[in-house]
């Protein structure tokens, strides 16, 4: 995943997971807060959601960043859905990723020259 290694660069760790249930069990064995989940989302997939709060059990901290290949989910325009998220359409600039992590996670924005396809 390209984004991966995007945050890697931005001086992040990063634990990577194939299916929700992978990533689910990476959070389980984690020692240390996880602050961020970046997810594939689809318009019609309400589950996405749904997974994220279940996470949160387990990390109380997260905050969620759904990356679209088309137009967002209708909850994402506005429902609240109990934690802190944003979204991106694809293909965004690298600099709107780092921003919009920066923005999630509390941080000041940053500014890059590149940009992701």
């Amino acid at each position: 995943m390209a984004q991966s290694l995007i945050l890697r660069c931005f001086g992040y760790t990063v634990l990577e997971a194939a299916s929700r249930g992978e990533a689910w069990r990476t959070c389980v064995r984690h020692r240390g807060p996880i602050h961020l989940i970046l997810m594939k989302a689809s318009r019609n997939d309400d589950s996405t959601s749904g997974f994220v709060a279940r996470l949160q059990l387990l990390c109380p901290q997260i905050r969620a960043l759904f990356l679209f290949n088309g137009p967002q989910m209708e909850w994402a325009d506005g429902q609240s859905i109990g934690y802190q998220y944003a979204c991106l359409q694809k293909p965004f600039p690298v600099d709107t990723l780092a921003d919009t992590i920066g923005e999630l996670l509390g941080r000041p924005k940053s500014r890059t020259a590149s940009s992701l396809s």
